[in-house]
């Protein structure tokens, strides 16, 4: 009986770790240019971005554009 109580219980382990792996799965950062034709402004994009999305802004290097860009990024279903 006790060797037939451990199997469930290490199946049930195994069934419940599965299904928190794949729910965090789903969690991925969304990604938005905020104003890509100006020039990035690290506070103005940090505001932005937390005010519109809730997420973090910052300036990277836009090789088109030929300077920087503010780049959001958030964690809502996108």
């Amino acid at each position: 009986m006790a060797k037939l109580s451990c199997s469930y219980f290490l199946i049930l382990m195994f069934v419940f770790s599965v299904v928190l792996v794949a729910e965090g799965e789903d969690d991925e950062n969304c990604i938005v240019f905020m104003d890509p034709k100006n020039p990035c402004n690290i506070v103005d994009c940090r505001q932005n971005c937390y005010e519109g999305y809730n997420g973090v802004g910052k300036c990277v290097k836009d090789v088109k554009a030929g300077g920087d860009t503010c780049l959001c990024t958030y964690n809502w279903n996108c």
